[in-house]
């Protein structure tokens, strides 16, 4: 499995690994398609994604704050067999890069009902902060 930084090339792959129901819904009023390129050319954004046999099977994606020193997880999502190793992977990556980019911190926002994406982010070492369910942890 390779692990990097999303390319402009990669945009049909990553919509690929959507699907098509995803790839149509809006979020932010703009279609999922221009929040993903957005997300890969813009520098305060980050999209990583892990690719097997040069096919997408993980992402994660947010935002890079660094001259703040935090970055912001919007979403990890993994297909397959092994989910949980494909994000375990993904997400060591993810501290590495952040830790290039004097990055501190990394936190997320989780709604209360999102159980499986709390237990998620907690299997990741991140621990509530506050009454609301963000999460952050520090690198």
């Amino acid at each position: 499995m390779i692990i990097r930084q999303a390319r402009s090339s990669d945009f049909k792959k990553i919509l690929d690994f959507m699907g098509g129901r995803q790839v149509k819904r809006k979020d932010w009023h703009v279609s999922s398609k221009n929040f993903v390129l957005s997300y890969i050319t813009n520098k305060h954004n980050f999209f990583l994604i892990a690719l097997d046999n040069d096919v997408v099977v993980g992402t994660i994606n947010g935002e890079l704050w660094n001259d703040k020193g935090f970055a912001y997880v919007g979403e990890i999502s993994a297909k397959g067999r092994n989910k949980k190793e494909i994000v375990d992977q993904m997400f060591i990556y993810f501290v590495n890069f952040c830790k290039k980019k004097k990055v501190t911190l990394i936190n997320t926002y989780v709604r209360k009902n999102k159980k499986k994406s709390i237990d998620l982010y907690k299997s990741l070492g991140m621990k509530k902060k506050g009454e609301h369910l963000y999460l952050e942890r520090r690198i």
